[in-house]
């Protein structure tokens, strides 16, 4: 197995296990295949088979965030309050699979792999983003003073965890604003090293 692969699955390992997200997290991981004996014929191929994002298109790799609520309330007396606020995330993360690795040159190989591993930590900082911000709502939704009955209660914490998702979907859209000269910066830098010659 080569290197590349074997970085990119401990970084899939890791993901999947850590600490951080593996709480409320459940992460399932999928890929699609691609091949090619250069980097254009590769480039090809993700335009034809990667996942597609919307408003953008298709893409390298994407990852795509559910929030699922669990909210309950208890009533003493004349007050109600927030008894349970748990927030849990899930996320799919779609990576490239290249089908043809051992074949490739050694320029080309090098290309792919820095694309691979810049893509697997991409969707990672995706996931991350998504429990930063179950973990917020979590505590804002904890926080709400108390009502006189639940029903009130229940329309305030969903009402403020709408607000919150709002925030949740600007930040992941604008990492991937941040990340766009990146990533286009990285596959031009790897499209020319994939045209050097072999030693």
């Amino acid at each position: 197995m080569k290197p590349v692969r074997v970085l990119l699955f401990s970084i899939v390992a890791v993901l999947s296990a850590c600490t951080a997200v593996g709480e409320r997290t459940q992460l399932s991981v999928a890929y699609y295949s691609i091949s090619g004996d250069n980097f254009d014929e590769l480039d090809q191929q993700i335009a034809l088979h990667g996942p597609t994002i919307k408003g953008i298109g298709r893409a390298l790799a994407a990852t795509n965030v559910r929030m699922a609520p669990d909210f309950r309330f208890e009533q003493t007396g004349n007050a109600c309050r927030v008894a349970v606020a748990r927030i849990s995330v899930k996320a799919h993360v779609v990576l490239p699979r290249l089908a043809s690795q051992q074949s490739l040159r050694a320029e080309l190989a090098k290309a792919w792999g820095n694309l691979e591993r810049y893509a697997v930590l991409h969707e990672w900082v995706h996931v991350a983003i998504a429990d930063s911000h179950a973990i917020k709502a979590e505590k804002v939704i904890m926080a709400l003073p108390a009502e006189e009955n639940c029903n009130s209660l229940r329309e305030k914490a969903v009402a403020q965890f709408r607000v919150l998702m709002a925030e949740h979907e600007r930040d992941q859209l604008e990492f991937d604003l941040e990340e766009r000269g990146r990533i286009a910066a990285l596959v031009q830098k790897s499209r020319l090293e994939s045209q050097l010659p072999s030693k």
